[in-house]
């Protein structure tokens, strides 16, 4: 069985390696942040204490370990997905959700005492979070997306016509979401674009907005 200073110990380290990477959520304004993280983590720390608990009490036989904390990586599924939110054309909330995970992972880790590895896996973990998305922003996505909002009237000929305009402009088409209004004849269109590869893009956000415009069918365009 173990002691008291021991299960103690290895809750405390969980709540600050789970309250460490929540508190980087927090920054960010994400929908989980510490308080969740720090949570998830000692619950996810205490569930693999009893998983060792009852193993040594009842025998291996009767009491699995490892099956407690399978339906736990499992589980936390579903409180991933209560992070993801869609707004308009993006997603939001991926990166918490991952997050979220990795953590219960950590407190298993904490509770099942492998410090060295619950301690490594939240440097990384940290590092992931503060560092690599400023890395990503210098030097691998210098070019950002833009998102389109078009409304305009339906003709055969629209998709082919917005898709040449933005070609023009150096632009390709990630994501596109078209919503009808078969009364009025008109549909709303969402669109993801992002540089081509060897095209030197238009940033001037107007002039997109006008050489769309310029397309008798489309009414009205919104550049973000």
């Amino acid at each position: 069985m173990l002691p008291f200073h021991v299960i103690t110990f290895r809750l405390i380290l969980a709540f600050i390696m789970g309250g460490a990477i929540g508190i980087e959520r927090e920054i960010r304004n994400q929908p989980a942040g510490f308080r969740t993280h720090a949570i998830l983590a000692i619950g996810s720390a205490l569930i693999m204490i009893i998983s060792f608990e009852g193993s040594h009490v009842y025998g291996p036989k009767i009491s699995d370990p490892m099956r407690i904390a399978a339906q736990v990586v499992s589980g936390i599924g579903f409180l991933g997905a209560g992070a993801i939110l869609r707004i308009g054309v993006s997603i939001k909330g991926l990166t918490t959700a991952a997050s979220l995970w990795t953590t219960a992972a950590i407190g298993l880790a904490c509770g099942g005492g492998f410090y060295t590895a619950a301690g490594v896996t939240t440097v990384f973990v940290l590092f992931s979070l503060f560092l690599l998305g400023k890395m990503e922003k210098l030097y691998l996505f210098t070019k950002p997306r833009r998102h389109l909002f078009i409304e305009a009237e339906e003709v055969p000929t629209l998709m082919g016509d917005i898709e040449r305009v933005l070609e023009d402009l150096g632009y390709g088409v990630d994501f596109m979401e078209v919503d009808r209004d078969i009364e009025r004849n008109r549909v709303e269109i969402q669109l993801v674009v992002r540089p081509k590869p060897g095209r030197i893009p238009e940033e001037d956000k107007s002039k997109m907005a006008s050489n769309l415009l310029n397309l008798k069918e489309i009414i009205n365009v919104e550049v973000r």
